[in-house]
């Protein structure tokens, strides 16, 4: 007989809990199954395996959901913001800034160079690469690409 591992989380719910859940769970989004999984929990006696079974989802989502909900209530089933990678910190000086200023605004400025004389010093002011990309109409990697070319070669690059 296989061994059958810890005690399940218990999980109590209030009538204002349990009714949030309801809503939460007709939502179409990540978070409805986790708002399946915590009522499920909350019958005396019920099994993380159990569960997962009733659900059709692993034990060690429900697991992980269960434990999350008894330490956190309905808090602890959002999703928290994605952050990604850090973005390397990027810093103009004042003259490299005036030369890209004039690449961007210049007539006979290669389009290309523009968008990159753009890109550079919004980087350098704090915006996000997926802010840039979306005020200039350009892809997230090419922001990423110019800033991490500006850092290696600076105006050169």
């Amino acid at each position: 007989m296989a061994h059958p591992g810890p005690p399940a989380v218990e999980i109590r719910l209030s009538e204002t809990e349990r009714a949030r859940l309801v809503g939460m769970s007709a939502e179409p989004s990540r978070v409805a199954a986790r708002a399946r999984i915590v009522p499920a929990c909350a019958v005396p006696g019920i099994g993380t395996a159990r569960v997962a079974r009733d659900l059709g989802l692993a034990a060690s989502t429900v697991r992980k959901w269960r434990a999350a909900f008894a330490r956190g209530g309905l808090q602890a089933l959002a999703d928290e913001a994605r952050t990604g990678r850090p973005e390397a910190e990027l810093t103009v000086s004042a003259a490299e800034r005036v030369v890209l200023q004039r690449w961007a605004r210049r007539a006979k400025s290669a389009q290309v160079l523009a968008m990159r004389a753009k890109i550079v010093p919004a980087c350098a002011d704090g915006e996000d690469n997926k802010q840039i990309a979306e005020r200039l109409r350009v892809h997230p990697d090419t922001v990423s690409k110019w800033r991490h070319r500006f850092l290696r070669l600076r105006p050169a690059g």
